[in-house]
């Protein structure tokens, strides 16, 4: 692991124990003086990689401490999963619409 993984890692892990000890983002970025991108990257790297237990979600990063914080966080993600599924799809329609010079026009309701 780099050290800023391991940084990361122990934070939460000693800090975050539990959704309610969840720490934001940017807060946590402030914290350990990691961008954020970086720091969004790094722990979906502990988590995809090194199969650490970091849930995420709206109200930050935390370390799963329960068999319902690993639901709501597996939720989480296969929620995101689909959405970007239907972003993808909607993509691939356009860019074939607009390959046949398709007319956008506002919806109609009826």
């Amino acid at each position: 692991m780099t050290d800023n993984e391991l940084i990361i890692l122990n934070y939460i892990k000693d800090r975050c124990k539990g959704k309610q000890s969840a720490e934001t983002f940017g807060r946590l970025s402030l914290l350990l003086g990691i961008e954020e991108r970086e720091l969004r990257s790094t722990v979906a790297d502990l988590v995809t990689i090194y199969q650490v237990p970091i849930g995420t979600g709206q109200d930050g990063y935390w370390w799963l401490s329960n068999e319902e914080e690993f639901k709501e966080a597996h939720k989480e993600l296969i929620d995101r999963m689909k959405k970007l599924s239907r972003r993808a799809k909607g993509l691939r329609l356009g860019y074939e619409k607009s390959k046949q010079n398709y007319k956008y026009e506002q919806p109609v309701m009826i």
